[in-house]
């Protein structure tokens, strides 16, 4: 799973169409029972982002984990990532 939405790069004021965000692999999820904290990468695409390699940039949210949920904790993240307004549009992948 991941979630798939342009990036602006406001440096340079470029935008990237059809990112592929993914969490990170190594610590892309920390927390407890009351707030887990997720770190999503951004990617060219998922070629690029299966290396792991040429990331655009990091994505830092908190979310409180439903403990009583069928989802796993990273369908979790991605599902929480999709109610705020930087991902506003972004769909699942």
């Amino acid at each position: 799973m991941a979630l798939l939405m342009d990036y602006h790069e406001s440096r340079f004021d470029i935008t990237f169409s059809n990112c592929y965000w993914k969490i990170e692999i190594d610590n892309g999820i920390q927390g407890g029972k009351t707030k887990l904290r997720a770190r999503l990468n951004c990617f060219k695409d998922k070629a690029t982002a299966d290396t792991n390699l040429g990331k655009y940039c990091d994505y830092d949210l908190e979310f409180p984990p439903n403990l009583d949920s069928r989802d796993n904790f990273i369908a979790q993240a991605y599902n929480y990532a999709k109610t705020l307004p930087f991902f506003f549009g972004a769909i699942d992948v």
